[in-house]
């Protein structure tokens, strides 16, 4: 899970949103539906989010970044509300593609396709992004438990 920390003015989509998470939850929700996915899972804890799916019996994942908001003399406070609203858009903009039909949904949510690992389900664009190095020699590995991943720390904007 990726932590992103932003000051109160960063010039970026959805800081001022009054949309809370739980209204953006419902409204990924109602588009996976929309697009055939079936048996949807929200999983929620203090600093996580994620939402499972399943599309014509291919599972997905999708994690939702962790959003801080912090002032120069107030600490940080967490604002899932703009992770909400992020993870929306996002997933509207590529389901685009599946509107026009340029994409098949699992070609536009590829980076999404959930494989089992120790670890838990994981999406293969973190199995992808965690072997560049391998990809550009041509050695690529699918098998989830024998990749370190890429997608812990956090970011500073």
């Amino acid at each position: 899970m990726k932590k992103i920390f932003l000051k109160p003015d960063a010039p970026l989509p959805y800081t001022k949103t009054q949309i809370p998470l739980e209204r953006s939850v419902l409204d990924i929700k109602a588009l996976l539906k929309k697009f055939g996915a079936d048996e949807i899972m929200v999983y929620e804890n203090k600093e996580e989010v994620k939402i499972a799916f399943r599309k014509g019996g291919v599972p997905y994942i999708i994690d939702f970044p962790v959003i801080y908001i912090e002032g120069p003399k107030t600490p940080a406070r967490l604002s899932m509300d703009i992770s909400g609203r992020i993870v929306y858009n996002r997933i509207k903009t590529i389901l685009l593609d599946v509107e026009l039909g340029t994409l098949s949904f699992m070609q536009a949510m590829l980076r999404n396709v959930a494989l089992p690992s120790p670890q838990g389900m994981i999406p293969l664009g973190d199995i992808i992004e965690a072997q560049q190095d391998k990809i550009i020699k041509g050695q690529v590995e699918f098998d989830p438990s024998k990749i370190k991943l890429l997608s812990e720390g956090n970011v500073q904007h």
